[in-house]
């Protein structure tokens, strides 16, 4: 059942992703021709002032999915709404605290900003960027119950077709008006009826929570709940100013436009990396339950599989990435809006970084690992802050990147140690040593790559791209199934994929019989 919901979760949300990305780079040629690169910047700075915003919510979402794992499981009712009730009364002092910090940051957002060279209102802008966070948080109770349930692909369907309605409006509206307020007001509106109709589905699902009756849980599970919250909020602090800050900094030490060119570079990684969380992401609900009901023998062998499918994804991808990322810019926006070829390396290597935490990461959340190293994003928030601030001064724009690189690395290993030692009671040098393995594998697969396409696909041309993708995609899969086919963590793959294979074949006579 685990397997099952994990793929759904998967293939949903891939197929969804998919169509999201083409309309999401033709909305963003329609928003450079009609608005500029001004405009481009503003929303991405603004977009990283919400997150900031949103460290308000301290990570009480993640813990009490965490505690929602068990009584799910057990099918213990009262538990589960009394937990949802009380995700929803957090929720409602959340909305009260963030408007109130978002009026009174809003004086400070204007330094960033060159407002005169601005024909819109600004104020506006702010506050409808603002609205759409709050209406998050009014439904995310519900949604936290049906993720924990490993249920999210009914949202994810849902999702797809208003994002679908939403991407395509919201061309429409530019192509039409030139005006980013309206485009800003569309999306509003449709995330609104978005929101409604996704909290009536889910009440519909678990008709239980329609219920005057309130519940509580008691003080040892309060105290459990409440702890973890202060170290997530610690850990979302911490992971804000690591990856969050990026065009705050950029605004401030170099120009607005420059954040509208870095943001092209943001989206098109954004775009593959939405494509490759629903990999790792499907199967986290799953882990939460592997975690909760399985020996540590048993869950040591599924993250190795997992270890190899996160590399496996992330090197893929940056290899894509270092190959087209730049030609692909140039034949869909154009030229003249490349950053410089240092910076790609950096970002690409920030992306890496990153993407490699994701197996890590999935089971040190799910398996509830949140107080024993909760100072430690801080400590590498205060190295990332300073570093950039320093190097920018130095180094430009590529200063700001190098201190992400440096802070991550500083900090990294904190997180494997303790899952190890937690949850799979083993000690983490190979992981550490596979690490390393993969990281040299990665960059091999780059250098070969990019020898082939530099060589001999230099035409920046759609069919050019095509081949340069078909060359990166060939070569490395290949090198990779001929080094990793007969490992183990590949044929407990293969197992599960013949297995789920043979399952849906028995469905598929079924029906037409």
């Amino acid at each position: 059942m685990r397997i099952n919901n994990s793929l759904k979760n998967i293939f949903v949300s891939i197929l969804g992703q998919l169509i999201l990305i083409f309309l999401g780079f033709v909305s963003r040629k329609v928003f450079l021709d009609s608005l500029g690169i001004e405009y481009l910047g503003i929303n991405g700075l603004l977009t990283n002032v919400i997150s900031l915003l949103a460290l308000v919510e301290s990570g009480i979402g993640a813990s009490i999915v965490f505690f929602l794992y068990k009584p799910l499981a057990e099918k213990d009712t009262p538990k589960i709404i009394a937990l949802v009730q009380l995700y929803k009364k957090a929720y409602i002092i959340i909305v009260i605290i963030i408007t109130i910090l978002s009026i009174g940051l809003y004086p400070f957002l204007e330094k960033l900003i060159n407002i005169n060279e601005i024909d819109l209102s600004f104020s506006i802008i702010y506050f409808l960027f603002v609205a759409k966070n709050i209406i998050y948080y009014l439904n995310a109770h519900r949604v936290a119950l049906i993720n924990a349930d490993q249920k999210e692909y009914i949202l994810a369907r849902i999702n797809i077709i208003f994002q679908v309605i939403t991407t395509v409006a919201k061309i429409l509206v530019l192509i039409e008006t030139q005006n980013f307020i309206f485009y800003l007001t569309i999306e509003l509106i449709i995330y609104i009826i978005q929101t409604v109709y996704n909290g009536m589905v889910v009440e519909r699902k678990y008709s239980y929570l329609k219920t005057n009756v309130k519940y509580s849980i008691n003080k040892e599970e309060k105290a459990g709940l409440i702890k973890n919250i202060k170290a997530l909020f610690l850990h979302n602090i911490g992971g804000f100013v690591l990856l969050g800050t990026d065009n705050i900094l950029i605004s401030a030490f170099i120009g607005i436009a420059t954040v509208g060119i870095y943001s092209n570079y943001t989206m098109i990684i954004g775009q593959l990396n939405s494509l490759l969380s629903p990999i790792l992401n499907g199967i986290g609900a799953s882990v939460g339950n592997l975690i909760a009901t399985e020996n540590t023998e048993k869950r040591y062998a599924v993250f190795k599989t997992v270890y190899l499918v996160n590399f496996w994804v992330y090197s893929i991808s940056t290899i894509f990435l270092f190959n087209l990322l730049e030609p692909f810019i140039n034949w869909w926006l154009g030229k003249g809006l490349l950053l410089d070829k240092y910076i790609l390396i950096i970002l690409l290597i920030n992306f890496y970084l990153t993407g490699m935490r994701s197996s890590i990461f999935t089971f040190k959340a799910k398996g509830g690992i949140f107080v024993q190293d909760k100072y430690i994003p801080l400590i590498g928030a205060f190295i990332n802050l300073i570093l950039s601030i320093v190097f920018v001064r130095i180094f430009g724009l590529f200063g700001i990147f190098l201190g992400t690189t440096i802070s991550t690395l500083s900090v990294f290993w904190i997180g494997p140690r303790l899952v190890y030692r937690n949850i799979f009671n083993k000690h983490v040098t190979p992981y550490f040593i596979k690490y390393i393995y993969y990281f040299l594998l990665t960059i091999i697969m780059c250098y070969i790559t990019n020898y082939i396409c530099s060589n001999l696909l230099t035409e920046n041309t759609l069919l050019t791209l095509v081949l340069r993708g078909t060359v990166c995609l060939f070569i490395a899969n290949s090198f990779y199934l001929i080094i990793f086919y007969r490992s183990e963590e590949f044929i407990y793959i293969k197992d599960i994929f013949l297995s789920n294979l043979s399952s849906i074949k028995k469905k598929f006579k079924s029906v037409r019989c």
